[in-house]
Parts: C-alpha cells; structure tokens; sequence
C-alpha cells in the first residue's frame, strides 16, 4: 500500500479537526486565530507533501511531533476523547513519517 495518501489524509483529517475547533472557539479572538493559523499550516503540508515538496517532507515528522506533544499535554491536562484521538492519531502518523522509505516515496 502506498503511504503518500495516508499521510496526505492525516494532515487533511488534522487541518479540518482545528478548524472545527476553530469554529467552536468562534467567539475567542485568539483562541480561533490560533486554530485557523495551525489548520491552515496542515493544509499547506498536506499540499507539499501531494506535490513532493522536499522541505514540507523534511519537516512533516516535527510536525507530527508538536502535534502529538501537543496532544500528550492536552490528554495529561484533562483526559477527553478529543485529546486522546490527536494524540493516537499524531503518533501514528509520526511513526509512519520517521520511516526512510516513506520519506523517499513522499519526495517522488
């Protein structure tokens, strides 16, 4: 199975979960600001990662990275099932990213 569509539909799964809490946060000015800046970048990763960008691969797993520790914190803080899914998700998709194959397959 190829990895690409799987990592591409992790940061896409990602970006439309902060904007949904972007639009529960709606009346927070910086909360939502936050949540819209931090979807948009998965957005823009998820375009890298479908065209190849070598940078966007590069940085992808340290995305994944403050994603899950980001994830780990919020489930330390109040354990939610929202916290845990970012958390399990984010450490999939790190797991999947750290792999040398799958680098070289997303940079084709």
């Amino acid at each position: 199975m190829r990895s690409k569509p799987i990592v591409i539909s992790f940061f896409l799964l990602l970006a439309a979960y902060f904007y949904g809490m972007a639009a529960i946060s709606f009346g927070d000015r910086y909360t939502f600001g936050g949540f819209i800046v931090i979807a948009t970048i998965h957005l823009i990763f998820a375009y890298g990662i479908k065209t190849g960008r070598d940078l966007v691969v590069d940085v992808a797993p340290h995305i994944a990275l403050l994603d899950f520790l980001f994830g780990l914190l919020w489930v330390l803080i109040g354990l939610s099932i929202p916290a845990v899914s970012l958390t399990l998700l984010s450490a999939l998709a790190l797991f999947i990213l750290l792999d040398e194959d799958v680098r070289v397959e997303l940079k084709s």
